[in-house]
């Protein structure tokens, strides 16, 4: 008989090992698939399930209530993270989806989202291609099941995978010529500088509130104390995190762009599972930071964006010719942009317009579904 079980509220043990081997049964023989679970967030209280049918393991989910979501963004969402269901027992996957909700309806939620890879989104187009890191991963009939099971699509969004071949001197240009007459300069943060730290993960945190609820580049947190700091450091370094700001000129200039990107970390993983090498633990994870992410050739925006005030003046597409060319001059070939909004049609246009224009040898475009269900009163 198909049930679930509780493992409790964290995994330990041979729980853990239980909820990784059930991914990899499920995605046996996707070459692209990487298996990753961002930790726990402050504020996060979780339930992980496995469903077992006669014994076997067939699926796993995690019901996650996320108190800072629910703190800033004012809204009783609670949410689905990790679904993962064995292809062969699909039809068993709406068991596990409506024990999930039934769990986060007891603790007087209003609603759900589906979460992959912490990310508020599932997959639904680009799987014939390596996933980018951090970004949603999962079959196609996986949005089927949560749709017959009363979720509805919320946003639509899109990440755009650019062959990089040559960027044009005037397209530089253009995003430099911005900056003068906006009287602003853009510079790398400086990581030593905790006060312009703080200010950038404050306006990070003004343009991601909407969407997410959360600043997923909180870097402030990690600069509370002296090791963090040099920890922090230290790892942005070694990974080639780069993060740039742009600030108005002067000695109090104020801080109204933000553009990261790092290497792509699944590039990586996957070289070592092709080499027949395990791609997950402690070992991996040295070998990519004592050497390995410099070898990486495909770049992964990290976050972007403008102050409200200097937004819809045309900034973003003069400014993208300048940004890209950051990028190229760290060495990379290709690149990510990362989610973004599908009604955001003006930045989608741009790209398209300037990878028409560079002579970008391939566009390739994956796109993602944000799932909703909302609890009748």
């Amino acid at each position: 008989m198909t049930h679930v079980k509780s493992l409790g509220n964290s995994l330990k043990g041979k729980d853990r090992l239980t909820w990784r081997n059930i991914a990899e049964d499920a995605f046996e023989g996707d070459d692209n698939y990487i298996q990753f679970s961002p930790g726990m967030r402050k504020g996060e209280e979780r339930e992980f399930f496995v469903l077992l049918d006669e014994g076997e393991k067939i699926g796993r989910a995690c019901a996650t209530v996320d108190k800072e979501w629910i703190e800033k963004k004012g809204e009783k969402i609670g949410f689905i993270d990790d679904f993962t269901i064995l292809p062969d027992h699909k039809k068993d996957g709406s068991i596990l989806i409506k024990h999930c909700l039934s769990v986060l309806k007891d603790k007087g939620l209003d609603g759900v989202f589906v979460r992959n890879n912490g990310f508020p989104a599932l997959q639904v187009e680009g799987f014939e291609h390596p996933p980018p890191a951090y970004l949603p991963y999962n079959p196609p009939f996986y949005v089927d099941l949560f749709l017959n099971d009363g979720f509805q699509r919320e946003k639509e969004w899109h990440n755009i995978h650019l062959k990089l071949s040559f960027i044009k001197e005037e397209d530089i240009f253009v995003g430099e010529k911005r900056l003068k007459d906006l009287k602003m300069e853009v510079i790398k943060l400086n990581l030593r500088d905790k006060r312009a730290v703080k200010e950038y993960s404050d306006l990070v945190h003004r343009t991601f509130i909407g969407h997410f609820g959360f600043n997923p580049r909180e870097f402030i947190a990690g600069y509370d104390t002296f090791f963090k700091r040099i920890f922090t450091r230290i790892t942005t370094r070694i990974m080639r995190f780069q993060i740039y700001v742009g600030k108005y000129k002067g000695k109090d200039g104020k801080m109204v762009i933000y553009f990261s990107f790092f290497p792509d970390i699944n590039v990586f993983f996957k070289s070592l599972r092709e080499k027949g090498k395990n791609p997950f633990g402690l070992i991996a994870m040295l070998k990519l930071m004592l050497g390995g992410a410099k070898k990486i050739k495909r770049a992964k925006v990290g976050s972007i964006g403008l102050d409200e005030n200097i937004r819809n003046i045309g900034v973003a597409s003069d400014m993208l010719g300048y940004g890209l060319n950051l990028v190229a001059k760290e060495g990379y070939d290709e690149l990510d942009t990362g989610v973004m909004l599908a009604e955001n049609l003006p930045v989608l246009r741009i790209v398209e317009k300037i990878a028409e224009r560079w002579g970008i040898e391939e566009v390739i475009l994956m796109k993602y579904y944000t799932l909703s269900y909302k609890f009748s009163p």
